[in-house]
């Protein structure tokens, strides 16, 4: 470090020299600048002179600015769920969009969901009336020409010209059905604030007994607005230098070396 010149005090308006009257000759002391510490807000400025006074080495601890408060908490919530039937064939869609913002998020979802394909037309069946035998049928018939007799269904067979016993119409009482259910699930986990929500659902069972499993990602709200900047610390300003500083409030010192 260069040799100090002069030690002074910035008064607001002018340089003040701190220098005393000229003493007798000594020998040359020294002056290093140490450590500089940041120390918690609400606290002192100091300069501790952790050398001698013949070899002076300053150390300095400078408070930081009291922390700003939070911003507000963001929040979301479900909006609109619309449900749209597509044509047979189409792939099912869910559109999730947020009507309110980054903050305050509104999740409107709608859901276009598509039947399945219909199919084939079968082969009709034309029942003309009853006759009392078979001998009483006709001679001939056209493809799906019906009689019956005694309960029992006799259709045309076109392919070999013939009337055929297809049996009775009315089967036999079936068993008692069991009634089908329906349970759903839905889990839902956290995406970052700026990405999409989505849903994925699954039917875990089958069709008699449906277990449907939602599951949501839904985004958290955004960060609030950073909070106001804390008040400054006290003046600590210290130069070291051999051109005049620019100081930035009463208080500050200016070492000042050899050019």
């Amino acid at each position: 470090m260069a040799d100090v010149q002069d030690c002074l005090l910035w008064s607001g308006t002018e340089w003040i020299s701190l220098e005393g009257p000229q003493g007798a000759p000594g020998v040359s002391a020294t002056v290093d600048a140490g450590t500089t510490t940041t120390s918690a807000p609400g606290g002192d400025a100091s300069v501790t002179n952790v050398g001698s006074t013949q070899d002076a080495v300053f150390n300095f601890v400078i408070p930081r600015g009291e922390t700003g408060p939070n911003g507000d908490a963001g929040t979301q919530q479900v909006g609109t769920v619309v449900t749209n039937q597509l044509t047979p064939g189409s792939n099912n869609t869910v559109v999730i969009n947020n009507s309110g913002d980054a903050t305050n998020a509104i999740w409107d979802y709608t859901f276009s969901l598509a039947p399945g394909e219909k199919g084939e037309d079968g082969t009709g069946v034309n029942i003309l009336g009853e006759k009392p035998n078979e001998g009483d049928l006709p001679a001939s018939g056209n493809p799906g020409d019906a009689w019956l007799i005694s309960g029992d269904l006799w259709v045309w067979d076109a392919d070999n010209n013939t009337w055929i016993n297809v049996g009775s119409i009315q089967g036999p009482a079936g068993p008692d059905g069991n009634a089908a259910t329906v349970s759903a699930t839905a889990t839902a986990t956290t995406a970052e604030c700026d990405k999409d929500a989505s849903v994925v659902v699954n039917n875990n069972g089958d069709a008699n007994a449906a277990q449907f499993a939602f599951a949501f990602d839904i985004p958290r709200g955004c960060d609030g607005d950073p909070g106001e900047k804390g008040a400054d610390g006290e003046n600590a300003e210290v130069y070291v230098q051999s051109t005049t500083p620019t100081a930035k409030a009463a208080g500050a010192i200016w070492i000042q070396t050899q050019p």
